[in-house]
């Protein structure tokens, strides 16, 4: 039975997955590069590690989510790293975005140490993370994954099993294909309805109801009429995952000619100074290209 939890990496979407742990009463070790946010934890009665080698010190399971590859590669294998920490018995967890290959590789070290691992990523984003509503992908041994199921099931409203390690984080790269695809179709169909001349408020109407409608679309296309880019997915992190999913098509050879364009026009806005904001922010490279700005019209403007 999991009792004890060690998270490390209190970012965006880890602070909130962490904080609902300590609502569902597991005994908490938190861990953060940046060690001021961890204090909020300490002060709910979590301890702080000292570094990743301490956080995992005693702990049934290991969960981290770091921002790509290479803080995998420092937080898991470096000086003072998790593996240099960890004991036979233990389980960890990755709930990081990066490569199926990366996983495999956590997967061997672990092994190697008597570790079960599993690869974990989820969808959502800031929101979902607080509120405990991700949609989780886990895969590795079937008897480790039901064993920290009843974890997963606080952090998030689905769970899923994939199988083999690496068939997660491989299903979070194809997801965010899609979102990156349906983020690019809503930028250009909006630029477009602009320079139609339509109203783009009853434009987002249709994109409610319609057949193609998808809650990504209303709620981006919503804050986008607002000029709401505030942070849920930052735009640079989309044009990192594009990279990552660039690298694992190309390992299978298959195609994937939309992404090219969206690469483009993440790189673009990047370019512009966009890269803190919300990835819907891709939506400015296109403005600037078309010569307009998408906003719904004012009271005055409407009337």
């Amino acid at each position: 039975m999991i009792n004890k939890i060690s998270y490390l990496g209190l970012g965006t979407m880890g602070a909130g997955m962490a904080s609902n742990l300590l609502k569902a009463c597991y005994k908490l070790t938190v861990w953060n590069r940046s060690a001021e946010k961890c204090k909020p934890f300490a002060r709910q009665g979590a301890r702080l590690a000292e570094s990743p080698a301490d956080a995992v010190r005693d702990a049934d399971l290991v969960i981290y989510m770091l921002s790509n590859d290479q803080a995998v590669e420092e937080v898991v294998f470096g000086a003072n790293g998790i593996l240099s920490g960890i004991k036979e018995g233990q389980i960890a967890m990755d709930m990081s975005t990066v490569l199926p290959a990366t996983s495999l590789r956590e997967q061997q070290a672990y092994s190697n140490r008597g570790v079960d691992f599993l690869d974990a990523p989820v969808f959502g984003s800031k929101t979902e993370s607080a509120k405990a509503k991700l949609w989780i992908m886990a895969a590795g041994k079937r008897h480790t994954f039901e064993k920290i199921k009843p974890v997963l099931q606080h952090l998030g409203q689905t769970v899923h099993y994939f199988g083999k390690n690496g068939n997660a984080t491989a299903m979070k790269l194809v997801g965010n294909l899609i979102v990156a695809l349906e983020l690019e179709a809503l930028s250009e169909g909006l630029v477009l309805a602009r320079k139609a001349g339509l109203d783009l408020s009853t434009v987002m109407e249709v994109i409610k109801v319609a057949d193609f409608r998808s809650p990504l679309l209303v709620s981006n296309g919503q804050n986008i009429l607002r000029r709401d880019f505030s942070t849920s997915f930052a735009l640079e992190l989309m044009l990192k995952d594009a990279g990552l999913i660039d690298k694992f098509a190309g390992s299978l050879q298959s195609p994937i000619p939309g992404l090219r364009v969206v690469e483009k026009n993440l790189k673009s806005a990047v370019a512009l100074g966009f890269e803190k904001e919300n990835a819907s922010a891709v939506i400015k490279a296109l403005e600037k290209e078309a010569g307009v700005e998408v906003k719904a019209l004012s009271a005055a403007e409407a009337a």
